[in-house]
């Protein structure tokens, strides 16, 4: 308790106590009232604060400092027995003037108690703190706009020098702090309009990746597929080359054979010459056979009876030479034919040999081509094994790539989804020239919102002495 009667004290200690009273009668609004509330006495800063006379609240209730609402509430009540009790309660209390004005007050309410240890008396010792409670609800009220978004609030300076100090600095920070939500909205905006870009490249180049990598899959599927073609008919170019090379082999035995041929021909033909020669010479002889059988018979029909055995071997003789003339003659003109056809055989030999060398120097120039096809076949079917290996280890890659840039797709999206977020974010705070946010954020809103201007009064005035809960008194 504050104040209590007590025993005569010594004569210095009641003149330090009478210039304590003094310098808080003077500096202070004092009321007495008794136990329930009943106004006892009142100093002169109190009835010049409320606009009231003495003789107007001496006798009447505290209650018609405060609103109705208050005075009916059992908190008020409650508030009165306390103090009966021997509590005391400090804090900052609204109370109504005479003309109906709200005037806020920094007081103490202490009850006196008596010899007994009953209390007698409740004293009321407050200032006037109105100012500074409509400064700190100024900022108050700033900070609740600015907890909703409204970044173009300013407060009214107090005439309170540490308050107008805050809402100063107050609006020094909400100046800045629009300045950079409005950079901030600039930037989101645009990284908004990026990352949707970002976003929709990414998936368009995830389809086109994906295109492609489908595409060199069968482009690998079927460079394989022409590999081994490729080795077959290499293999095959092989095998037609060994069967030319054969060809060839045969077609030059086939000339070798066909040079012995003719070789044969023109001895055949050397023979039949010489055959004929003989079947002249034999010709000869029978014809000089016929003359001398013919002189035989002459000389046996001279001879006559003597000479007719004779002229019959004549006669013979002579008949054989001419059969043998006839003969001669056959086999002369057989001869004649069979040189003919021998040197045609050797002519048309001749052709075939020669037709047989040109298919030979074809034959070899196949086998050439051939050769130089198959080479070119092995070396086709090396370069089509190293692109296969290549192309697959580029769909490797590509596949590899796809999933990156599906990846990067997902990612870009995600930022898109991010960036959408922030600028709904940002775009609820809004500047002095800003539209308000859209009904559909209105959760969002509330979610930013600060605990009411009371408690946030209290934070920005955290060194006002706390009031126990009872500040609607």
């Amino acid at each position: 308790m504050f104040f209590k009667f007590k025993a005569a004290q010594p004569a210095e200690h009641d003149n330090g106590a009478r210039i304590i009273a003094d310098m808080v009668d003077a500096t202070q609004a004092t009321v007495h009232f008794t136990p329930d509330g009943t106004v006892l006495t009142a100093n002169g800063n109190f009835l010049a604060a409320l606009g009231y006379q003495l003789d107007e609240i001496t006798g009447r209730h505290h209650s018609m400092f405060v609103a109705p609402e208050l005075a009916a509430s059992t908190e008020y009540k409650d508030f009165w027995a306390g103090l009966a009790s021997g509590q005391v309660f400090t804090g900052q209390f609204p109370r109504v003037t005479k003309e109906g004005t709200t005037l806020w007050i920094q007081a103490t309410y202490a009850p006196v108690s008596g010899e007994g240890g009953t209390v007698e008396r409740v004293v009321k010792v407050a200032t006037d703190v109105t100012e500074r409670r409509l400064g700190l609800q100024e900022i108050a009220r700033g900070l609740e706009a600015m907890s909703q978004g409204d970044l173009g609030v300013r407060v009214t300076l107090s005439e309170q020098a540490d308050i107008a100090a805050l809402g100063e600095a107050f609006n020094q920070s909400a100046e800045q702090l629009e300045t950079a939500i409005g950079a901030v909205t600039q930037v989101s905006g645009a990284v908004e309009r990026t990352a949707e870009e970002i976003s929709k490249s990414a998936a368009d180049l995830s389809q086109r990746t994906e295109s492609q990598a489908a595409t060199l899959e069968q482009t690998a599927a079927a460079i394989e597929e022409l590999t081994g073609t490729v080795h077959s008919s290499a293999e095959g170019a092989e095998k037609v080359e060994s069967i030319v090379s054969d060809a060839k082999t045969a077609a030059e035995r086939s000339g070798r054979v066909v040079t012995d041929a003719v070789a044969a021909m023109s001895q055949i033909e050397s023979s039949s010459e010489e055959i004929a020669k003989i079947i002249g010479m034999i010709d000869d002889i029978a014809f000089q056979t016929n003359l001398l059988a013919l002189n035989a018979g002459v000389e046996a029909a001279r001879a006559g009876e003597a000479g007719r055995g004779f002229a019959v071997v004549a006669s013979e003789v002579r008949a054989l030479a001419q059969r043998s003339a006839g003969a001669a003659g056959e086999i002369k003109q057989l001869i004649g034919q069979s040189k003919q056809q021998v040197a045609s055989g050797v002519e048309l030999v001749g052709r075939t040999g020669q037709e047989l060398q040109q298919i030979i120097q074809s034959v070899g120039t196949i086998s050439d081509h051939i050769s130089s096809i198959a080479a070119g076949a092995k070396e086709q079917a090396t370069s089509l094994s190293e692109i296969n290996l290549g192309v697959s280890q580029l769909d490797q890659v590509t596949q590899q790539n796809a999933a990156m840039v599906e990846q990067a797709s997902a990612a870009s999206r995600l930022l898109s989804s991010d960036a959408s977020q922030l600028s709904q974010e940002v775009t609820k705070f809004r500047a002095a020239a800003s539209p308000a946010p859209a009904p559909a954020r209105a959760a969002a809103v509330e979610e930013l919102q600060s605990p009411a201007a009371a408690a946030a009064l209290h934070c920005a005035a955290g060194a006002l002495p706390a009031a126990r809960g009872w500040d609607d008194f």
